[in-house]
């Protein structure tokens, strides 16, 4: 459909070529409903203008949700999907944990141009949005993996951004390359997430390393007009496999976003009610 409106564009431009006397108008006129448009926002989203204000977010500054001791944790973490399909889940985390850190600065994500087992699209204004962070605040930088993608997280670490890194399966980021990261985003008081690649080896210096698989949630409370079940909750499950200074843990996390449901704690879910006792 876009590929028909292209090519129909340039006949509608020679069609009113000859027509110089009211051009300048018919142009001022669109251009006033463009920005009607993105005004109302109906329109594209605008960087630093998202529709909707960012939605409170569980585990940021002050709550306790369950990743938040490593929320504060400054310095670098990795992440990386269970399978190749894990790859969203594991966005979806990375995303979630950088709407929960406090203050305003900006996030640069840097993807790994090219990478085969991290080519799920770019991110998502809207999407962002919804998770609680500005799109406004973020710089997306489209690096070739390996030395490059590296260079431009510290950079960026360097000068105070909060990062997303991708480094797939890259062979440069390796212990060596990790501990500087890690130093560059100590040094700032900042935190990195790298995206490693399923089958990625070698080991890191980071702080915390998680393992994401995406998890059936709770299905809408409404169905669409074809009788297809709405898009439910976002559910995912975090194993920590390593942390310093403490052991391994495994996480059950889901976010919800309509406000007419309510989650129950994993323990007591899809369970019968016990008769009252006494």
């Amino acid at each position: 459909m876009t590929r028909v409106a292209a090519e129909r564009a340039p006949e509608s431009l020679r069609a009113d070529a000859g027509d110089s006397s009211d051009r300048a108008a018919r142009l001022a006129v669109l251009k006033a409903k463009i920005a009607g448009l993105e005004a109302e926002g109906t329109g594209f989203v605008q960087p630093g203008r998202p529709r909707l204000a960012p939605r409170a977010q569980k585990g940021a500054a002050g709550d306790c949700g369950p990743l938040a001791q490593f929320q504060a944790q400054a310095g670098l973490h990795d992440l990386r999907p269970e399978t190749y399909l894990d790859a969203p889940a594991a966005y979806a985390f990375a995303v979630r944990w950088l709407a929960g850190l406090p203050g305003d600065r900006l996030l640069v994500w840097v993807r790994a141009a090219g990478e085969s087992r991290l080519d799920f699209g770019a991110p998502c204004p809207d999407g962002l949005n919804q998770a609680g962070i500005d799109p406004g605040r973020l710089l997306r930088v489209d690096a070739k993996p390996g030395a490059e993608a590296l260079w431009a997280m510290e950079e960026a670490l360097k000068a105070g951004a909060l990062v997303f890194g991708e480094a797939g399966a890259a062979r440069g980021y390796d212990l060596t390359a990790s501990r500087r990261l890690h130093a560059a985003a100590k040094a700032k008081g900042g935190q990195i997430l790298v995206a490693r690649a399923h089958d990625a080896e070698g080991t890191s210096a980071a702080l915390t390393r998680w393992r994401v698989a995406a998890a059936p949630g709770a299905p809408a409370p409404w169905r669409g007009a074809g009788g297809l079940w709405g898009l439910g909750s976002t559910k995912l499950i975090a194993v920590l496999e390593r942390r310093r200074g403490g052991a391994p843990d495994r996480f059950e996390l889901e976010w919800d976003d309509d406000a007419l449901r309510r989650l129950e704690p994993a323990a007591l879910a899809d369970r019968a009610p016990q008769a009252a006792t006494g």
